[in-house]
């Protein structure tokens, strides 16, 4: 019973309740987690996110396209893994699209919900990222750029405390360091606790496969999994997309059974485990 399961991942704090997590990311001081909680829910409730996952996202396709970034498989404990190519955006493209700096923030936080609310719905779960840097410059490292991961790590440190398993930063360039003491500065301290740089083909492949299983790698790391963007995980992910999608066509093309159909539609009937 999930229920049950999250009431376990609560602690009495004054008069409220604050997940284990909040708790956690205030080193234990109820106040500090029960302020931290409040935030959340105050910005949960600004943006939309208990139903960001089942509103249409147009410019889902084309994100995905000009923005790798992938679910893919789990590691060894189970954990979630995600993996994101930065030198790969083409945020020029994607400007011309229309799409603004808070519309890619937008997606990013509605993938990020889908994580925690639909692939992983344990509360106390945490996560291996695996941030691929080959082909960046130092020109990437100024403008939109910076305000992204500024923003996006700004809010997923705040927002999703402690969910952080292990993050490895790959194919990392020599001048790297420079670049680094400056972004350090976007991330918690707990974060940065678990952030792994690592440079060259062999400490990478070693690095992967202490956490993760070889048959869960995808071959452009020397796995033996499926290419990344093909995993279950992104197809349930573009699966629910299309569904909102396509719901909003005019067309009359798409045929949805709805909630109350026989079978009942999975994502019309979909609720969300948690409401933080």
């Amino acid at each position: 019973n999930n229920n049950n399961n999250n009431n376990n991942h609560f602690v009495a704090a004054s008069s409220s309740l604050v997940p284990l997590r909040f708790l956690r990311a205030g080193k234990g001081d109820e106040a500090e987690g029960q302020r931290r909680f409040e935030q959340t829910l105050a910005w949960r409730r600004k943006f939309g996110m208990d139903t960001i996952i089942q509103q249409p996202h147009s410019n889902f396709e084309l994100i995905k396209q000009h923005y790798p970034q992938y679910f893919h498989l789990r590691g060894y404990q189970n954990e979630l893994v995600w993996y994101e190519k930065p030198a790969r955006v083409n945020l020029r493209v994607l400007k011309k699209a229309g799409i603004t700096l808070n519309k890619l923030l937008e997606h990013y936080a509605m993938v990020t919900e889908f994580g925690w609310q639909v692939l992983e719905r344990d509360d106390t779960a945490r996560s291996i990222t695996v941030i691929d840097l080959d082909g960046i410059r130092l020109r990437d490292f100024i403008g939109d750029v910076v305000a992204f991961v500024r923003k996006a790590a700004a809010f997923t440190g705040q927002h999703y405390p402690e969910r952080a398993g292990y993050v490895f930063v790959i194919n990392v360039p020599s001048w790297f360091q420079i670049i680094w003491k400056v972004v350090k500065g976007f991330v918690d301290e707990v974060t940065l606790r678990k952030i792994t740089i690592l440079f060259n083909k062999n400490e990478i492949n070693a690095a992967l496969r202490s956490r993760i299983p070889i048959e869960h790698i995808p071959p452009e790391y020397g796995g033996m999994s499926m290419p990344l963007g093909y995993s279950p995980e992104e197809e349930a992910l573009h699966k629910f997309m299309d569904h909102n999608n396509r719901l909003q066509r005019t067309d009359n093309t798409y045929c949805c059974e709805g909630p109350f159909g026989n079978p009942p539609c999975p994502y019309c009937t979909w609720v969300p485990v948690r409401n933080y």
